[in-house]
């Protein structure tokens, strides 16, 4: 299969429909790209953001969460 690349000014991204269905994602889904070299990876960001309820006491997971942040900026 070949993909066309084109450059938004958006924070999105379009994949061709049979692409999402093998990747099992939807309109409006909110994925982390991961770029390694000449490839292209995506994670779903539900999957993280559900560790947020579950660990929403946990003082180790908010000092992990802000010691990522940190590192981000």
């Amino acid at each position: 299969m070949a993909v066309v690349i084109r450059s938004m000014d958006e924070d999105s991204v379009a994949l061709p429909a049979d692409v999402m269905t093998d990747l099992n994602l939807h309109d409006g889904d909110r994925v982390k790209i991961i770029v390694e070299g000449q490839t292209i990876r995506f994670a779903s960001l539900d999957k993280f953001l559900a560790l947020r309820g579950i660990l929403a006491d946990d003082e180790s997971f908010d000092q992990a969460i802000d010691e990522l942040r940190h590192m981000w900026k």
